[in-house]
């Protein structure tokens, strides 16, 4: 049965996650408005246009920093409790420190699974138009001036889609086409050419060959000089509209590519561990939490000041680190799950010791 204190503590906790979402979201968002305002202008962007994109930038915001929101609101709502002597209280009343984390720390479990369910759910389409947005109509000129495209990745439908390495969109040619197709979640077929162009309104692959995969584990092949791909239906000027990167795909989608990389024997660790980031992003906000309350339950004369700097430290030190990790785990300089899990498991021992040696 849930009791009394706890809905008190989780009331604190929600509302100061409220209060600082809105006020750093608000602050983020007017920091890239300031940067955008010279595309805005020379682009004579629509305001409703400009609207709808910070809506979905918003969206992105939640995405990217939830973890430092609830990093700022532990610090924030414990920090106010314990200035107010009402953490002393409740410990005088028989709540250890452990007993008051354990409400907070459920939360933030939640959130973490609330944290992977939005991404994976509702942000995938919504951050699309964020990026169709940003790249058709705010730096539509930057576009125009673009004439290659590298690393294109397409879906024809479910379970079919095609990549391409570069495409010259003056020349409506591109390089190194592969084509996929699965069937019961195994590849069923893979067309492989050196070169794709558009022409009298088809596409055309150049100088390939068709791998068919069968039931039955037999493959059939044969190569062509020229062949066309009506399934493909989009235009050249689509092509040079950049929709995302892989990291912007579901896990879902993200992990259907891997698992089709794997059987062609094309590349895929830094996709993997985009992979598993997926997961070990939005569980941060768990080890924050174990991090920071022992920090607030304790303030120094600092108070509220001195807890929200330490936020800000906390967070800059997992950035940072987490960045450095990961772009040694795309190099191979690191094992991809210490590339991932390393930053995680670091703040989660960090914090099980800082809140073990707490004052109870």
């Amino acid at each position: 049965m849930i009791k009394i204190i706890d809905i008190y503590l989780l009331k604190k906790f929600f509302a100061a996650l409220l209060v600082t979402a809105v006020a750093v979201g608000f602050t983020i968002i007017i920091i890239n408005i300031i940067d955008q305002l010279r595309f805005f202008v020379d682009n004579d962007v629509p305001f409703m246009i400009i609207l709808e994109y910070y809506f979905y930038f918003a969206g992105w915001v939640l995405k990217q920093f939830l973890p430092m929101f609830v990093l700022l609101a532990t610090l924030f709502s414990v920090s106010l409790l314990a200035r107010r002597n009402e953490f002393l209280a409740l410990k005088s009343l028989g709540f250890s420190l452990y007993r008051l984390a354990l409400p907070l720390v459920l939360a933030a479990l939640l959130l973490a699974v609330g944290h992977i369910y939005y991404n994976e759910v509702l942000y995938v389409d919504a951050n699309k138009r964020r990026v169709e947005i940003k790249e058709y109509t705010i730096k539509k000129r930057a576009i125009r001036n673009q004439t290659h495209i590298k690393n294109i990745y397409r879906q024809i439908a479910p379970g079919h889609f095609y990549t391409i390495s570069s495409f010259n969109i003056k020349r409506r040619q591109g390089e190194n086409l592969n084509v996929y197709q699965k069937r019961n979640n195994k590849l069923a077929s893979l067309i492989s050419a050196k070169r794709i162009t558009f022409e009298d309104h088809y596409w055309v692959a150049v100088e390939g060959y068709v791998r068919l995969f069968e039931d039955t584990a037999s493959e059939s092949y044969y190569e062509f000089d020229k062949m066309r791909l009506p399934e493909i239906q989009d235009k050249p000027e689509d092509l040079a509209r950049r929709i995302g990167k892989p990291e912007d795909m579901s896990y879902a989608e993200l992990k259907d590519y891997i698992d089709i990389m794997k059987r062609t024997g094309g590349p895929y660790l830094r996709e993997s561990i985009d992979l598993k980031i997926k997961i070990a992003y939005p569980l941060t906000s768990v080890m924050v939490v174990l991090l920071s309350i022992p920090f607030a339950a304790n303030p120094k004369r600092g108070g509220i000041a001195f807890s929200f700097a330490i936020g800000g430290l906390i967070s800059l030190t997992y950035f940072v680190l987490f960045r450095v990790l990961q772009s040694a785990g795309y190099n191979e300089k690191i094992p991809e799950d210490l590339a991932v899990w390393g930053i995680n498991i670091l703040f989660f021992v960090i914090g099980v010791s800082t809140m073990i040696g707490a004052r109870k």
